[in-house]
């Protein structure tokens, strides 16, 4: 067949070894209709079953997923089923399927992202465990609906949910957090928690995933407190004083951990889910494990956030402390009150609790990378040496934020993009839905209120 000036005109140039056109949506959409063969990315329909999606292997032909192995899966599931893919995952799909699809070109992402609408849904409303805990825990980000949903909730879950609850926590949590200027005031904080961490990490080469949990904790402490939490210090001490002030600390990240680990182990097993769907009165193994967790992660996550606002209202806060995030959201909620108090508590509690996982397994991937690649570390290290003593503060010894930036350090940044690429955060760029209208991707119509994966081509 040979394609139009038009249809050729509207094709997407493709490098890399032999050139190829890959049509765009639209063409691809023509192509189809009138029986033409297609080259771009045809949908790939992945066997289902009720209750449990595809996650029986033996039946829908998915690769074994373990979370040791989760970037391999990623790569063989491009690799087995192409870069349009149909299957069902129960929990994180829709209906009693669990349907969702999965995309990896950026293009068809900007469509599912534009049709949001004012309020986007994704994958923190499906955390069904952790919306489950705050209930059950009595958390005021938690509310009663005047009226069941189409799906039988009776709640609104807030930040974990969609809507205006929603819209309204992220948008109080965000002021503040991603603001460039703010940012630069507290990097101080968390330069110093860094050297401290740094100054005992010999002590910790027995277990380097703990040494970086204790050091992620510590990092956010200084952004969320403005307060050096040592943790990553006090957690070798002998002095059994210095271990026991500090105790609660070590519990914060363990169980915060833990509720992390748990959940993707549930996750592992649409059981969970089912049980937890039709019996909601009844508690798993594993859910209670769970639970026990965010209780200790609660209970110790709001004290250390109440604390904080008597002292502010005591003025007995230090520079550092009054220039924190959390300074800062006392201030604003005051101010506006959008939100209340409580709530703005446990916002906080979130962004700590998320904060230490998140920030712990990125930095570690990045430090592997760096050891796998020698030549890239002794790079890396000459140019920050050379920035640090054109840039750094007290006498070009000190880390600031002119140091680490783009223009100064630019391979630093490079180095930060790669391991994000090659080893992300997490298996996806996002999950969204499409929760204002039906939209079109390679060709295919997907109905209003579909799930959609948007993988990462990484791995590979």
């Amino acid at each position: 067949m040979m394609l139009s000036r038009s249809t050729a005109k509207a094709a997407i140039r493709h490098g890399g070894g032999k050139s190829r056109l890959i049509p765009t949506t639209s063409t691809i959409h023509r192509l189809k209709s009138s029986g033409c063969p297609v080259t771009g990315p045809i949908l790939k329909k992945v066997p289902t079953l009720p209750f449990v999606g595809s996650m029986i292997p033996q039946h829908s032909g998915l690769p074994v997923f373990q979370m040791s192995r989760q970037y391999e899966f990623n790569s063989e599931l491009r690799q087995k089923f192409g870069e349009f893919i149909h299957y069902g995952i129960p929990g994180f799909g829709v209906g009693l399927y669990g349907h969702m699809y999965t995309i990896f070109d950026p293009n068809e992402m900007a469509k599912v992202v534009r049709s949001e609408g004012a309020y986007p849904s994704g994958l923190i409303e499906k955390l069904w465990q952790w919306r489950r805990a705050m209930l059950e825990s009595g958390s005021v980000l938690v509310s009663k609906k005047k009226s069941s949903s189409s799906d039988g909730e009776s709640h609104d879950y807030g930040l974990f949910d969609k809507g205006e609850g929603w819209k309204r926590h992220r948008t109080f949590l965000q002021t503040g957090m991603l603001d460039p200027v703010a940012a630069r005031g507290f990097l101080p904080g968390i330069v110093l928690a860094a050297e401290s961490a740094s100054s005992v990490a010999p002590l910790h080469s027995h277990n380097v995933n703990e040494y970086m949990n204790y050091t992620a904790f510590d990092m956010f402490c200084s952004f969320m407190f403005g307060k050096q939490m040592n943790t990553t210090s006090t957690s070798v001490s002998t002095d059994p004083t210095v271990k026991g002030e500090n105790k609660e600390n070590e519990q914060f990240v363990t169980a915060a951990l833990g509720v992390f680990e748990k959940t993707n182990a549930m996750n592992l097993f649409p059981l969970e889910f089912l049980m937890a769907k039709f019996f909601p009165w009844y508690k798993t193994t594993k859910y209670q494990a769970l639970q026990d967790d965010w209780d200790t992660v609660r209970d110790i996550g709001l004290r250390l956030i109440y604390d904080f606002v008597d002292r502010y209202d005591r003025d007995e806060l230090d520079e550092m402390e009054k220039a924190s995030y959390l300074a800062g959201a006392i201030e604003r909620q005051r101010e506006s009150n959008d939100i209340t108090r409580d709530e703005m508590a446990e916002l906080c509690l979130i962004a700590l609790f998320v904060g230490v996982d998140t920030t712990s397994s990125v930095t570690a991937w990045n430090l592997v990378h760096l050891a796998l690649n020698p030549e890239c570390q002794e790079k890396l290290h000459a140019e920050l040496v050379e920035s640090l003593n054109a840039k750094g503060s007290n006498g070009g010894t000190r880390l600031n934020a002119d140091v680490i930036g783009k223009k100064v350090s630019p391979y630093l940044h490079l180095c930060f993009r790669e391991s994000h690429r090659a080893t992300p955060a997490f298996r996806a760029a996002m999950w969204k839905g499409n929760s204002h209208n039906e939209i079109e991707i390679h060709g295919e119509t997907l109905p209003q209120g579909s799930m959609v994966r948007m993988g990462h081509i990484s791995y590979d």
